[in-house]
């Protein structure tokens, strides 16, 4: 009698054992294989991509017309339930248009200094003709320009070697006249989403704080 008593508490606890390694197992792999969504934040405003890789990491970037407001975040994701995730993503690099310091000169600013090399940075108007070649600062660029040539009317177009972490496509900016503009990195952005189907959109009061609500289609290759 008293070996009934040992093996069946034994077997139980296989069992449970058994039942929570099952479990734990189907949790990892709902998200080890490699997911591209695409589409717009629900103001239009954004082109956004989310892509899930192996090992519960997370691309999500984001970029406006003519990349004036354009980000790029890596960082995590976790399984809330069956459809329900929470996204955890570090601004790795950025780029936002600001108010310039002075309309007799083109601003551009770095931060941090290692973000991008500046000497890569140049600036072309609309007839393709270069901007002269700037004043390089710990802090950014300064360029002089023809104010025939770059004006409220006419823009300018920033060239950089950066390229996008999904489409691989260079960063080109459409620059306004009176604009300056911010290179960056640092900001945590912390939201929730549902995949559901072929599509994965955003829940909750905190939305992804650039973009706002948003909803993607999955793209498959």
């Amino acid at each position: 009698m008293k070996v009934k008593y040992i093996i069946i508490p034994v077997m139980l606890f296989l069992v449970m054992a058994c039942s929570d390694s099952s479990s734990l197992l189907q949790e990892k792999n709902s998200l080890q294989t490699e997911q591209l969504y695409k589409g717009y934040s629900k103001s239009g405003f954004y082109l956004c991509y989310l892509k899930i890789l192996p090992g519960n990491k997370v691309i999500f970037t984001y970029q406006n017309e003519g990349n004036s407001s354009y980000g790029e975040h890596t960082g995590t994701i976790k399984t809330i339930n069956d459809s329900t995730f929470h996204v955890s993503c570090k601004l790795t690099f950025g780029q936002f248009a600001c108010k310039a310091p002075a309309l007799d000169t083109f601003s551009i600013f770095v931060d941090p200094p290692s973000l991008i090399d500046k000497k890569s940075i140049l600036v072309q108007y609309e007839n393709e003709e270069l901007m002269t070649k700037p004043k390089i600062t710990k802090t950014g660029l300064a360029f002089a320009f023809d104010d025939q040539l770059f004006n409220e009317y006419t823009p300018a177009y920033i060239l950089t070697d950066h390229t996008h972490p999904i489409t691989g496509e260079a960063l080109k900016i459409k620059a306004s006249f009176g604009s300056g503009y911010d290179f960056v990195q640092g900001d945590q952005v912390e939201f929730d989403i549902v995949i559901s189907g072929n599509s994965l959109y955003t829940i909750g009061d905190d939305a992804a704080f650039q973009t706002g609500h948003f909803k993607l289609k999955n793209e498959k290759r």
